[in-house]
């Protein structure tokens, strides 16, 4: 009898240790968090995948699981996101547009999930369709995927995907950093996405996800809660344009969203500034 009081006595003092690691070691939270958060993604895959069997390849699915997803992840991690703008997508209906935004972290699902207009697909390297459970889904949701390493493949990837959200009325989203960036900057873009919204002549409409570091930061292994924010600019006409007029569009639409990135961030660092300041004199 005395070796399971033993038993349950050790298991109580290794959840008790655990608990406290957790509260006092960043750290430790963080991996606890982040490998919890990627098992519920594994999760939410499955749920996604059953979706789409139903709905196999229509774009929509997205929106069928998007409230589900958000209100979950809400609720266990406490992080969601304000998105600035959104009454564009409204004055936009009935159009098709190509959606350019910026890339920090697996996170950055806070904002998708809220921000996403209706009948919008992704593109996605290729390398994610191999992804267990997500790629499955992924493929059963019309994501787009396309194999950057060869030029060939992309291009007639992007020619199809051009005739496709053309002939099937809907809009597409893509991160033209082409990867993740915590720098507290935004990345060179690649031209993929403006020579597809200058092929079908759609406009582009760029969202800027702020620097969310300080609730998110893998190099320095910081995982708490917070609100992330995120602001829909005005979209950009590529009407007229030509292929030749591709790098110029691609790099005025990078300065305009490095603008806006920027000067929300020192907006935020007067914020705190001011925020020390008011405690010191208090």
């Amino acid at each position: 009898m005395w070796q399971f009081e033993l038993v349950g006595l050790g298991l109580l003092i290794l959840v008790v240790g655990l608990f406290v690691l957790y509260r006092k070691s960043p750290r430790f939270r963080f991996r606890t968090k982040y490998f919890n958060y990627h098992c519920l993604m594994m999760f939410f895959a499955m749920y996604c995948t059953v979706v789409g069997v139903f709905h196999p390849f229509d774009v929509e699915n997205f929106h069928r699981c998007a409230g589900f997803v958000y209100k979950t992840l809400v609720r266990l991690y406490a992080i969601r996101s304000h998105i600035e703008g959104l009454e564009i997508f409204d004055k936009l209906k009935g159009k098709n547009f190509v959606i350019v935004a910026n890339h920090q972290s697996s996170l950055d699902m806070f904002v998708i999930l809220e921000a996403t207009p209706r009948r919008t697909t992704f593109l996605a390297k290729k390398a994610l369709m191999f992804a267990p459970l997500f790629g499955f889904a992924a493929w059963l949701f019309g994501i787009v995927f396309i194999d950057r390493t060869h030029a060939k493949s992309a291009r007639n990837v992007m020619d199809k995907t051009t005739k496709r959200i053309c002939d099937e009325k809907m809009n597409v989203w893509i991160f033209p950093e082409g990867t993740r960036s915590q720098t507290g900057t935004l990345l060179p873009f690649k031209k993929g996405a403006f020579h597809l919204a200058q092929q079908a002549q759609l406009p582009i409409v760029p969202i800027v996800i702020y620097d969310y570091s300080s609730i998110f930061n893998k190099k320095k292994k910081l995982f708490e809660y917070g609100i992330m924010e995120a602001k829909v600019l005005a979209p950009i006409s590529t009407e007229g344009m030509t292929t030749d007029d591709v790098p110029e569009l691609a790099e005025n639409v990078r300065q305009q969203m490095l603008k806006v990135f920027l000067e929300h961030d020192h907006s935020q660092s007067d914020k705190d500034t001011v925020s020390m300041e008011d405690k010191k004199i208090n």
